[in-house]
């Protein structure tokens, strides 16, 4: 009896550490979810609702009159439309100029590679806001302030660096043997980039795709500047301006349209999650 107490008190012990992690990884996680639920309950409220002195974690009335009424906005449904747009050209080209770079960085020896890498690096040291200025000097003189070009152009800049060096280290982990096979068969070298590489590397190239959507969704600072109404601004922008009305904020308008905001993100990361997370993961460790 006194051998089965004490097997029970460490198998006790032994699960305690993992019922400890368990409970951390639950707070922390309501932690950071609560703020969305928060922001999804007070768009389903209705407006009387949004300021009372009695906190309620659940609404008494769920109501869609917030969601209807922002997309009744033509301003935001036209700034949506612009941030899908120029999102969709960010990630297209950020995938396009990262692979073939990556894969020359990964195949290839030649001078200035090295260099080519420690800029990349370097790039990532500079913060973004100080690129703010020099970057609206020169799309004014090309004429590219306030168009998908220009904003497209200027996410790129600042997606590519990591972009690169992360789909770098997955290349880097694909034999190259399977490529000389099919050059010895007579491949051409894009042919076997494209028929051998590119879908071996599938998952981090989805990675990448989804770091320019999101990089480019998200941002802010860049679309005000580089925008001056609503034929190229993106809904981040147009989010502040209707928090910034001298007529007065209707939260209830704002919260609403960062729920639609969200949705394209959400969508997009639970569709593709196990390319994100492969891609992520093999990238990283070999890099």
């Amino acid at each position: 009896m006194r051998t089965t107490g004490a097997v029970q008190r460490w198998g006790w012990r032994r699960r305690l550490p993992g019922w400890g992690a368990s409970c951390l990884l639950a707070v922390l996680l309501a932690w950071l979810v609560f703020p969305f639920y928060w922001m999804l309950d007070t768009a389903l409220r209705p407006q009387t609702d949004l300021f009372t002195t009695t906190v309620r974690l659940v609404p008494e009335r769920i109501v869609l009159d917030n969601f209807v009424n922002v997309l009744h906005q033509a301003t935001f449904t036209q700034t949506f439309i612009n941030s899908l747009v120029v999102s969709s050209l960010t990630a297209v080209w950020t995938t396009i100029i990262c692979t073939l770079l990556a894969y020359s960085l990964s195949r290839f020896q030649y001078r200035g590679r090295a260099t080519v890498v420690r800029a990349l690096l370097l790039a990532q040291m500079l913060p973004s806001v100080l690129l703010v200025i020099p970057l609206f000097v020169v799309f004014a003189q090309l004429h590219l302030l306030n168009t998908y070009a220009g904003l497209t152009l200027a996410f790129a800049t600042f997606a590519i660096p990591f972009a690169a060096l992360m789909l770098r280290a997955y290349f880097s982990t694909l034999p190259p043997e399977l490529e000389e096979a099919a050059l010895t068969d007579g491949c051409t070298r894009l042919r076997a980039l494209v028929s051998i590489t590119l879908p071996l590397s599938l998952p981090g190239i989805v990675a990448v795709a989804l770091f320019g959507f999101v990089l480019a969704w998200n941002d802010f600072l860049y679309a005000l500047v580089l925008t001056r109404d609503t034929s190229a601004m993106t809904v981040a922008v147009q989010l502040y301006l209707y928090a910034s009305s001298q007529f007065g904020t209707d939260w209830s308008l704002i919260i609403a349209g960062a729920c639609l905001m969200t949705i394209p993100v959400v969508a997009l990361f639970v569709v593709l999650q196990s390319f994100l997370i492969e891609g992520l993961t093999v990238g990283g460790v070999k890099g």
